[in-house]
């Protein structure tokens, strides 16, 4: 609530009088409207240069919702609350109240519990509220997720999810243009209280089966080939419902490891899981550090800008 002092509201008298109210008022709602648009949303910070909008800053600038924010050698820390991520050098993105949108480069998210990382047709959203999340983009259409501590979980836009990640886990995703509802998963089938599951083993993104014969497959390693059930509720804690379409028996050689973490032997396992025509595998034989262009010390030192 504004209130200013009008020397003109003395002496009102008459309609003339009224219409010169009026018109006062509407100024002052005016400018109480635009005083509230263009509250900012949070600081960032830079050893170096950065553009905001497509001006070029050093040091520290102020964030409002929308800025496109830009590093070039150095970089840059935004802080929104108690949530912070810093964009990595030659990196860009839009920067909202809930959420940052990443066109190219790197992002590590930290305390970001309700925030979201938007990267090509993908969401990843931090779980854990000490957790730290890395988004790298190899492209216009591949995301690399690292979920370096806490647990985090990719989406597609549609906000169905993609994979659970667990600390120390990285994963490379190819959204899919135009991607159908087709998915391909491996684990082992499970039963409970007459329903059948299968978490798979690359994205950790557990589903339940609905398909003829199940249970000649439960406690088997199989590979899984159905598509989602639209509106289906799923149960046992499953983030959705597949009907199989074909469901295959691997063997001992072809069966997948129990999962990847950051920088493990890729080894004889078969990467590829499709879960809603994304394409996701394990990221193997890397580091954290070095699959996003950075050093340990870079990455520790980001939460000192």
């Amino acid at each position: 609530m504004w209130l200013y002092w009008v020397p003109e509201l003395q002496n009102i008298e008459g309609v003339g009088g009224y219409v010169k109210l009026f018109i006062c008022l509407v100024l002052i709602g005016c400018v109480g409207t635009l005083t509230g648009a263009v509250s900012s949303i949070g600081i960032v910070k830079s050893n170096g240069d950065f553009r905001v909008d497509g001006s070029t800053i050093r040091g520290n600038s102020t964030v409002f919702e929308g800025n496109l924010i830009q590093t070039a050698a150095a970089r840059s820390t935004v802080e929104l609350g108690a949530a912070q991520f810093t964009l990595l050098p030659n990196s860009s993105a839009k920067v909202y109240r809930d959420r940052t949108v990443l066109e190219s480069g790197s992002e590590i998210m930290r305390n970001a519990t309700g925030q979201i990382i938007e990267a090509a047709t993908l969401k990843i959203v931090p779980v854990d509220k000490d957790g730290v999340v890395l988004v790298a983009m190899n492209g216009p259409n591949k995301v690399n997720v690292y979920a370096t501590s806490g647990m985090a979980q990719v989406r597609t836009s549609a906000g169905l999810l993609v994979a659970n990640m667990t600390p120390g886990m990285g994963l490379a995703f190819t959204p899919q243009a135009g991607a159908s509802t087709a998915s391909q998963l491996k684990g082992t089938v499970e039963s409970l209280n007459g329903r059948f599951f299968l978490t798979d083993v690359t994205t950790k993104n557990k589903v339940e089966l609905r398909g003829p014969d199940l249970a000649k497959f439960v406690n088997k390693s199989v590979q899984v080939t159905g598509s989602l059930i639209p509106g289906a509720a799923a149960s046992g804690g499953a983030s959705q419902v597949i009907q199989v379409i074909k469901i295959e028996v691997l063997s001992q050689q072809t069966a997948p490891a129990a999962g990847l973490p950051v920088g493990a032997a890729a080894g004889t396992v078969a990467a590829g899981a499709t879960t809603a025509g994304i394409g996701a595998g394990p990221i193997a034989g890397i580091s954290l550090a070095a699959a996003a262009g950075i050093t340990l010390g870079a990455l520790a030192a980001t939460s000192h800008l």
